[in-house]
């Protein structure tokens, strides 16, 4: 008996050992919405949507603690349509790494760019479905690549660095491939952000020709209390692409003025507006965007929630910008969108 609870107790201590240095967990989000869009695509719609405010998804993540502060870590979030069950055709991520308190993070795979950090974090709307930074200022720059290794520095006086390096199509070309560096700051409310970004896309018309695109960010966010005005500062220059539709090349800038607000922790709101200046005005226009939003919170997990956006073309081009990507305006239209819907986290 005594040797069955001594057993006992040392496969008890295995475990909780085990337990403490290595820990996976499921995660997630259900998100859909009623969408109407007006002058969008084919004319007004009025449909049901995945992702008003969070891409539906699984995120699978783990932790190994290596000792010394050191821990092996992987990410995997595939996505899918909550209104049809269906699911996508890439994971939003999919990476493996290390961790160290002292010498930084380094992840391996299909990751977030810097860029998504040092401007998503000034986006109001969090990269949401209508986002007027998504959808006019990123719009067709990357926030998300394959094939990259990212280094992440430990923070230094407030300072954090972060450098990437995609291999792109993997072939004997330039076709894909990225590099990026920035720098951000934090200080007690204060949040300031810079990146600038290469990238290499094979021409869709012209298999042999690799071109490509130049695109610098500046972010600011200042907290005051529940209260946080964003800024971002956007420039571009080269070669912009999604195979086999749309090509372009252009440059100019853009900036973005918002605002989110958490009024008691149930009730947040938030709004955004961007200015999008083009040099030529020929293949894209300059235009002005807002969005608008108000988040209800049920629970800790689940949000009620509803948005309204709208672009205005100043030119007739051949691509314009959308208030949502899930359904593509045609040629010289300025689109606009209402959405109410729900968002469960779990």
């Amino acid at each position: 008996m005594k040797r069955n609870l001594i057993a006992a107790g040392a496969l008890l201590c295995v475990c909780a050992t085990a337990q403490a240095d290595s820990r996976v967990w499921l995660s997630g989000y259900v998100d859909l919405n009623i969408s109407h869009l007006i002058s969008s695509g084919n004319g007004t719609t009025t449909r049901m949507s995945s992702g008003g405010l969070n891409n539906s998804r699984f995120n699978i993540s783990g932790v190994e603690d290596l000792g010394d502060g050191n821990r092996a870590v992987f990410t995997i979030e595939p996505m899918f349509s909550a209104d049809d069950g269906k699911q996508a055709t890439q994971f939003r991520q999919s990476f493996v790494g290390l961790k160290s308190d002292k010498l930084g993070e380094i992840t391996l795979g299909r990751q977030f760019t810097p860029s998504y950090w040092i401007a998503g974090y000034a986006d109001p709307s969090w990269a949401a479905d209508f986002s007027m930074v998504n959808n006019m200022e990123f719009f067709y720059a990357s926030y998300r690549v394959d094939n990259a290794i990212q280094y992440k520095t430990p923070s230094f006086f407030g300072f954090t660095g972060r450098a990437m390096y995609a291999t792109g199509l993997e072939d004997t070309t330039r076709a894909g491939r990225f590099l990026s560096t920035s720098l951000e700051y934090r200080s007690g409310p204060l949040f300031l952000g810079a990146v600038s970004e290469l990238q290499y896309t094979r021409d869709i018309f012209n298999s042999s020709r690799i071109n490509s695109s130049r695109d610098n960010y500046f972010s600011a966010v200042y907290k005051i209390g529940g209260f946080e005005p964003t800024a971002i500062f956007h420039t571009y220059n080269g070669y912009y692409a999604y195979p086999p539709y749309v090509a372009f090349n252009s440059r100019g800038w853009d900036a973005q003025l918002g605002a989110r607000w958490n009024i008691d922790g149930r009730s947040r709101v938030y709004a955004s507006a961007v200015y999008r200046h083009d040099d030529n005005n020929t293949k894209v226009s300059n235009a002005v965007g807002f969005v608008a939003g108000y988040i209800y919170g049920l629970s800790k997990r689940t949000d009620l929630y509803a948005t309204v956006a709208h672009i205005k073309l100043k030119n007739n081009v051949s691509v314009p910008y959308p208030v949502t990507w899930q359904a593509y305006p045609n040629a010289g239209q300025s689109p606009t969108g209402f959405q109410i819907g729900i968002r469960h986290a779990f």
